[in-house]
């Protein structure tokens, strides 16, 4: 088995983002000919070798070698087709790159013509990844229940980057009023597609406003863990594994944003 047979295999196991299938691709260009069976510690640290002296940034080797990690973890832990993962490990030394992002005022989103536009807004409220948001399918949206929330979970339009993106949201008030208008969509691309229609809007992708609500949510003072389950994040230290985060306590404290 090469490694381009690999990767599809796992990229049919479970639905997986386009633009992380596309990344997982650009990680093995050059080696998918090559035999998994061949792939040990010492074809890894010749890899990492090899780009480097092609000169890329050590966070795009980090991202390379990192999607070599995930093909192979989700084969061993998961698929049990192969019989380690050599990946872990690689990226030890390899710092990664920080995108910027401007932290602007909702009126700056106003004059750009985003403030009426359901899945800008959504993201505004809630700090979805931008795939989440926009390969949401209409079971996902659960308002039967007390605390009315979007479910976010792997669907066929779309795969969950990893187990703490698998969470309920509970529905900012302010929010409400978009759901009828909500343009829902089986484009495994709608995601990417919105974000590039943002950029050309505002100057800056969607996962701006994922940064963006990350610090609105420390100056609105919501605690770490409840913000991070918002988030989709695996909140760090002992105490964030003590207890239940209850959707009621995320709803209160996601209230706070404004």
């Amino acid at each position: 088995m090469t490694l381009k047979e690999l990767l599809e295999l796992v990229a049919g196991y479970q639905p997986i983002a386009p633009a992380t299938k596309r990344g997982w691709y650009y990680s093995i260009k050059g080696i998918e000919n090559v035999e998994v069976s061949a792939v040990d510690k010492r074809f890894v640290t010749l890899r990492r070798t090899e780009l480097n002296a092609k000169g890329y940034k050590p966070s795009y080797v980090r991202t390379l070698l990192g999607y070599c990690g995930t093909i192979w973890q989700i084969a061993y832990e998961q698929m049990e087709i192969v019989d380690s993962n050599p990946w872990r490990g690689s990226l030890k030394g390899l710092k990664r790159g920080k995108k910027k992002y401007p932290f602007l005022p909702l009126s700056h989103y106003e004059k750009c013509g985003l403030t009426k536009h359901p899945l800008f807004m959504g993201l505004w409220y809630h700090g979805f990844r931008v795939n989440e948001l926009c390969c949401l399918k209409p079971e996902d949206l659960i308002l039967d229940h007390p605390v009315p929330h979007f479910n976010i979970i792997d669907n066929e339009v779309r795969g969950i980057k990893n187990e703490p993106s698998r969470r309920e949201v509970p529905i900012h008030s302010e929010y409400k009023k978009f759901l009828d208008q909500f343009p829902w969509s089986k484009n495994p691309n709608a995601g990417d597609n919105f974000s590039r229609y943002m950029k050309r809007r505002c100057g800056h992708s969607a996962h701006g406003i994922r940064h963006h609500i990350t610090t609105r949510m420390r100056q609105a003072r919501i605690e770490y863990s409840i913000a991070a389950s918002i988030l989709g994040h695996d909140a760090d230290g002992m105490t964030a594994d003590y207890g239940e985060i209850l959707l009621e306590d995320k709803q209160a404290q996601l209230e706070l944003l404004t």
